[in-house]
């Protein structure tokens, strides 16, 4: 074999091996398979009746436990709800408050309930393994609609994150009470 024709082939095998080491695409797991624990960081808007509030909030989800933090928009604490096996406890700058459930504790203290049974799991585009909920589905199986525990949940955005395709917009309605979750960021383990 001549030089040029060696040339060539270490040529092509040259090409080949770098061919070999592109990248190959990440397959993005639905919020079926979305994490137990996570953290994340966004905007909260209420409206219940005649009132409302809106600011950004902090979600610390644990197995086992959780820690909600309701920010001003301005950054001040508003609420701090901890959740664990002992119960639920809220703090606030008039008060420190305590429950069994987290639902009736934000309803007495803040005038709304918030739905933390159900919603560690819609926050992540799945329903709670509780009933039977009735599921609306886009092309890629993503929820874009639920109805569990009275609530009728929306998922008008979904957004990739890390291996994850998880909702980036989550609104949650029962009675004249509206929850919108903005998710400007999450962090996953």
């Amino acid at each position: 074999m001549s030089c040029k024709n060696s040339s060539r082939w270490l040529w092509l095998l040259c090409l080949l091996l770098l061919g070999g080491c592109a990248a190959l695409p990440v397959r993005q797991m639905g919020a079926a398979a979305a994490p137990d624990t996570f953290h994340l960081q966004g905007r909260i808007g209420v409206r219940y009746g005649t009132q409302g509030f809106s600011g950004n909030f902090s979600w610390r989800h644990g197995i086992q436990s959780d820690e909600i933090l309701l920010l001003s928009p301005l950054g001040q604490a508003v609420a701090r709800i901890e959740r664990d096996a002992t119960g639920v406890r809220l703090d606030t700058p008039d008060g420190h408050y305590a429950a069994p459930d987290a639902a009736e504790l934000t309803q007495r203290i803040l005038g709304w309930r918030l739905p933390l049974d159900g919603m560690q799991y819609w926050v992540t585009g799945r329903p709670a393994p509780d009933g039977a909920p009735g599921i609306t589905r886009d092309a890629a199986m993503n929820i874009t609609a639920l109805r569990q525990q009275q609530w009728e949940v929306e998922y008008p955005v979904y957004q990739a994150e890390g291996a994850y395709v998880l909702p980036g917009r989550v609104v949650m309605r029962n009675g004249d009470l509206e929850l919108k979750l903005v998710v400007d960021r999450w962090d996953l383990p």
